[in-house]
């Protein structure tokens, strides 16, 4: 009788631990790749800034040379 009640059958609990950190390992490593692509997109968005600066830079250097 115990095992058709699903709050007395204490099989479920390990499975369900189990399920639980497999779930918040999923989200951890989305959250990990959504971290990635940020710190990627900033890095894309220093590089044009210093590319910008640097032709900028150069323009000054040809007209005045």
């Amino acid at each position: 009788m115990a095992g058709t009640d699903p709050e007395l059958d204490t099989t479920n609990t390990g499975n369900d631990t189990e399920m639980m950190k497999e779930a918040e390992e999923r989200g951890l490593q989305r959250m990990a790749k959504v971290h990635d692509f940020l710190e990627m997109w900033q890095g894309s968005q220093n590089l044009r800034a210093v590319q910008k600066e640097s032709r900028a830079q150069n323009k000054q250097v040809t007209a005045v040379g």
